[in-house]
């Protein structure tokens, strides 16, 4: 037990009163201990909570698919799909049709619209000779599928059978006139 009560008014001023406090505060080994509460909140919260919307980039329409004049083909940053025939360029790099047909990729090494190579095109294969082939002197290696210095196009045909790039000294360029039909000069 404690011990004798004793009137309030005189524990007050007395020495006693800070011993009582420590006897009644005190652990199990005698010594007073301090109690820690949280400073952060407990289970369930989390580091990992924020993150940012999707902003959905990539491709939107493939190879043949037929495409009305303003539909998105390409959500992109930076142009790493270029701009074709009949193919227009947003603000954002966005790539969008502009006459309807159907979509064709495909890569060239010169920019848009696309010219006929200067000189005649050599194939390695046919300048080896067959002694060299057959010794091993040289090994051609299989192609790739996207060449250095290349760079890949999106472009709109009328028909799912034409082909880009268009070989335009032979066929002409694909322009379309809406409203009063031409006058052909003789």
């Amino acid at each position: 037990m404690l011990g004798p009560l004793v009137p309030r008014s005189r524990l007050l001023g007395s020495r006693l009163t800070s011993e009582l406090k420590i006897q009644l505060f005190a652990g199990p080994s005698g010594r007073q201990t301090q109690i820690r509460t949280a400073t952060k909140r407990g289970g369930g919260s989390s580091k990992n909570g924020r993150d940012s919307e999707s902003k959905r980039l990539g491709v939107k329409k493939f190879t043949n698919q037929y495409v009305l004049p303003g539909q998105i083909l390409v959500r992109q940053r930076g142009a790493s799909i270029h701009a074709g025939q009949h193919v227009g360029v947003g603000k954002d790099a966005t790539l969008f049709a502009l006459e309807p047909g159907f979509v064709k990729f495909y890569t060239s090494p010169s920019p848009f619209p696309h010219t006929a190579p200067a000189g005649p095109i050599l194939d390695l294969a046919s300048t080896l000779t067959a002694s060299a082939t057959a010794a091993g002197a040289l090994r051609v290696a299989a192609p790739v599928q996207k060449p250095r210095g290349y760079k890949q196009f999106i472009g709109i045909v009328r028909s799912r059978d034409d082909a880009l790039p268009r070989d335009q000294l032979r066929e002409g360029r694909d322009r379309r006139f809406y409203g009063a039909p031409l006058r052909e000069t003789a």
